[in-house]
């Protein structure tokens, strides 16, 4: 058992990409990482009020708890109590947001086994990442509660109700995207005031100025009789151009459209003749057909996942040049000018050095060389335009391809729920449309009812015009009238006779009250007494209890932790039962084979009739053959000769039928000649010809 165990988590450490590192090189990093931590969450919104050291030196489940509210404040379901979560449900939820969020790291039994344990070297690089881009975390967050896509089975879409919902939640998502894209539009094409009054000075000082050409233009062109005319062509000209070239840019973006829809109809087109190629083959081969169709689209998939992430690993990488450029201190005219001095300097002693390779290669057998070098000069500049030319391309088809993608997934969209969520989703569209259902034939029902109950009313309306009952209750109240005078005179006699008992019922208390005076102050004294006691049991009852609570979590502490380590210690057993098993069925394979080459190399026999087992099962498959063939050859017998059968013994029991009512009329006529003496009936003659103990009957 000891050995079964799992090996120890190793110390991983995920940067701002989750990239794990180790040595003594990742402590200042890590000393960084913790400041950075302890500054974040000391600001707003979480004030925690912390030092390196106290985060430092948390806990395991403090460190989680910290996680939970910052993850809480991205989203607020995931505001739960990490104690009285299951470690396997807690690392699920997380993961799944983290990647969500688009946390880049192995996502490996390590990371796993970090996470549920609450590792430092884990959860600090998750906190990190975090609080560093805690605000468009936040925003995308908010935006995968509405933009990930449900995945839902052909089966399941089958259904019309739940083909219905989703389409309408297609709608509603795809909505929700313009409406979010419209919003991000509006507040970036927002500007700030200050700036809109700069720029309508700067409108109204070059309006003047446009004020003043003018005139002074008109002042110059006043005597000028054919500039009038020029001006006009100029505006018709002006005009001119502007129409074509907007006609041109609403040439280009209908040539864009028609490229687009062409590349979508042929895709589309592809795909109808795959899927109709399947489904016209048999029922093996249309789903191979399927299973090949969908292997395709993974491969494609993959291949672009891959191009894409080393796109986007080239453009971190020039990310993070321009802002190690960034981070370098500002240059100033002095260092320019000095980089330049450096530069002219440098030229010069290249010139230098140039000359002086000259003047010591002056040999004419070096010009055959120098002519190669110049060649080859030249090929590496063209390879290098060539080369230039390449990535542009490859740009040019990035892009593509990202707007491509951009469209599929505005048709298609992203996974969002697990195969859980999604049963307890079909689970609980089934609950409400069986509840619908049933509320609706009761609706019905009770309408139905109403209306039955309406005519009725009118029916009894046309035939009485009195209220119904108003008769009934005219002669109730009256009798209801004289009961009460009646009961009105009762009360007045019961009143009188209940002050009498009113009084005595005083003076008897007053009697008593003074009998028991004593006992009250004695009463009181005993009040006292046991108010102070009250208040020590209460003290002592408070001290007991916050020993009791603080026991009683730390055996529930104690208690997880046990259980953890039992369910560890039962996933180890049963991994290593499983693998001892693995391990036994494969040597007894290992010594099969083993056995198999050496009756191959013909060392040993397999069996007193066959040499190798390879023989034996080919022995039995050409068995088997054969009798596939004999069954076949049957069946094929049974098939042709199955409607003359048939036939043939619909015939054989209707002659039985036949037979069995000619005895029974036999037999009957038989009952009648011994009853009657022999005669014949129907001028039918029998002869009775039972010999030897055979009983049969001729019929003439």
């Amino acid at each position: 058992r000891a050995r079964a165990r799992a090996p120890p988590v190793r110390p991983v450490a995920a940067g701002l990409g989750g990239v794990a590192h180790s040595g003594p090189r990742r402590q200042p990093a890590m000393a960084a990482q913790l400041k950075e931590i302890r500054e974040r969450l000391n600001a707003d919104p979480f004030r925690c009020e912390l030092s390196v050291l106290d985060l430092d030196e948390k806990e395991s489940y403090e460190l989680l708890a910290l996680l939970m509210k910052v993850l809480a404040y991205l989203d607020p379901r995931h505001d739960v109590d990490v104690r009285e979560e299951k470690p396997e449900a807690m690392y699920q939820r997380v993961s799944e947001f983290l990647h969500i969020l688009g946390y880049q790291c192995s996502f490996d039994i390590e990371f796993q086994q970090g996470l549920s344990t609450g590792e430092k070297n884990t959860v600090h690089p998750i906190l990190y990442w975090l609080l560093s881009n805690l605000e468009p975390l936040k925003k995308r967050a908010y935006l995968a509660k509405f933009c990930m896509n449900l995945e839902v089975p052909e089966e399941f879409l089958r259904e019309e109700k739940v083909h219905e919902a989703f389409r309408q939640y297609k709608e509603l998502q795809s909505q929700f995207k313009a409406t979010h894209a419209h919003l991000e539009k509006e507040r970036q094409g927002r500007m700030n005031p200050t700036e809109l009054q700069r720029e309508v000075a700067q409108l109204d000082a070059e309006r003047e100025q446009l004020q003043q050409k003018i005139q002074h233009l008109r002042g110059k062109t006043e005597k000028d009789e054919g500039f009038q005319i020029l001006l006009k062509e100029t505006s018709l000209l002006r005009k001119e151009q502007e129409e074509e070239a907007r006609l041109a840019e609403k040439l280009a973006e209908q040539r864009y459209q028609l490229e687009q829809t062409e590349q979508l109809y042929m895709e589309r087109s592809a795909k109808l003749r795959e899927m109709r190629a399947a489904h016209e083959a048999d029922g093996e081969g249309s789903a191979e057909a399927m299973l090949k169709v969908l292997r395709s689209e993974v491969q494609k998939n993959k291949e672009a996942l891959s191009r894409t992430q080393r796109e986007s690993e080239e453009k971190l990488t020039r990310l993070r040049e321009l802002e190690a450029a960034w981070s370098d201190p500002p240059v100033n005219r002095e260092n320019v000018e000095h980089m330049e001095a450096e530069i002219r300097a440098m030229q010069e002693q290249i010139r230098s050095l140039e000359a002086t390779v000259e003047e010591h290669n002056q040999d004419s057998r070096l010009t055959v060389y120098k002519q190669q070098t110049k060649n080859v000069a030249k090929k590496k500049e063209l390879a290098l335009q060539e080369q230039k030319e390449l990535e542009q391309v490859r740009d040019e088809l990035g892009k593509e391809l990202s707007t491509k993608e951009r469209e599929y997934e505005q048709m298609k969209g992203h996974k969002h729920m697990n195969r859980e969520e999604f049963k307890n989703y079909a689970a609980a569209l089934r609950d409400k449309s069986t509840k619908f259902k049933k509320l609706k034939a009761e609706l019905s029902e009770l309408r139905h009812e109403v209306a039955v109950l309406i005519r009725t009313e009118d029916v009894l309306r046309s035939k009485d015009p009195t209220p119904h009952g108003l008769r009934e209750t005219e002669m109730a109240l009256e009798k209801a009238s004289v009961e009460k005078a009646q009961v009105d005179k009762l009360k007045g006699k019961t009143l009188d006779e209940i002050s009498s008992i009113v009084t005595k019922i005083n003076t008897q208390l007053k009697e008593k009250k003074n009998k028991l005076a004593p006992q009250i102050k004695a009463l009181r004294t005993v009040r006292q007494n046991f108010q102070q006691v009250e208040m020590k049991y209460l003290e002592k009852k408070g001290a007991y209890e916050q020993a009791k609570s603080g026991m009683d979590g730390d055996l529930r502490k104690i208690a997880g932790e046990v259980k953890q380590l039992a369910d560890e210690v039962q996933d180890s057993e049963r991994k290593y039962y499983e693998l001892n098993m693995q391990i036994n069925a494969a040597d007894s394979k290992l010594e099969r084979a083993r056995k198999e080459a050496s009756c191959m190399r013909k060392e040993e026999r397999h069996s007193d009739a066959y040499q190798t087992l390879s023989e034996e099962y080919a022995v039995q498959i050409a068995s088997l053959d054969e009798q596939c063939k004999d069954v076949r050859k049957e069946q094929k017998f049974v098939k042709e000769s199955h409607e003359g059968n048939l036939k043939q013994k619909q015939a054989f029991v209707q002659l039985e039928r036949l037979m069995a009512l000619k005895l029974k009329v036999t037999m009957q006529e038989v009952q009648n000649t011994q009853q009657y003496g022999g005669m014949s009936l129907g001028g039918r003659a029998m002869l009775d010809a039972s010999t030897a103990g055979v009983e049969r009957l001729v019929i003439g």
